[in-house]
Formats: C-alpha cells, structure tokens, sequence
C-alpha cells in the first residue's frame, strides 16, 4: 500500500493511500446506458460534487465534460455525457477531507 504525504492543522503526516477516500464502489455496464440517462450510486451513497470522482475504466473522469451532478446535495445520481457499452466499468469515489 502507498504512503501519501498530507498536511494537517499545518503538520505533515504520512498516511496509507487506501485512507483518502471514505467510499469507492464499482459499477460494470451490463447493457447500453444512454447520455443523460440518471446512474444511481452503487449502495445508496450519496456525495456533494466536492468529493465525488469518477473513472471509467481506470482513467479518470471530469465533472461537466464527462459526467454531470444530478440533483441537489446530498446526491445519489449521475448522469454520462456520452453512451455507456455492456461492460464498461465506473468506479465511484468519495474523497477525505483531510
């Protein structure tokens, strides 16, 4: 596991890499999912868009360009800006404010 240097109250820590999100579950597509069409977080999550990110298939995605908020916090849903193909996977991730 990675050790991450971080700052707290101004103090560097080291700390395991694994503990800088609070949530990551992953979705796999088993059939075409339309642009636009809303993907409710995998376990009833919900998230402000402060600490949501994406990645589909291991690359990372950005807010508005790929993926947009659905609703207002606290969140459940995205949507895709583009078509989703049986098979592809989105790993959601919820950030530590540290």
């Amino acid at each position: 596991m990675a050790k991450v240097l971080t700052f707290s109250s101004g103090i560097p820590r080291l700390i395991d890499e694994a503990s800088t999100y609070t949530y990551e579950a992953t979705y796999v597509v088993s059939s075409t999912i339309s642009a636009s069409t809303p993907i409710d977080l995998p376990d009833s999550e919900t998230y402000d868009s402060s600490e949501l990110s994406m990645y589909l298939n291991g690359l990372a995605l950005e807010v508005t360009g790929d993926y947009d908020y659905v609703g207002t916090s606290p969140r459940t849903q995205i949507t895709m800006t583009f078509d989703l193909v049986a098979g592809d996977r989105l790993k959601f991730r919820k950030e530590k404010n540290i």
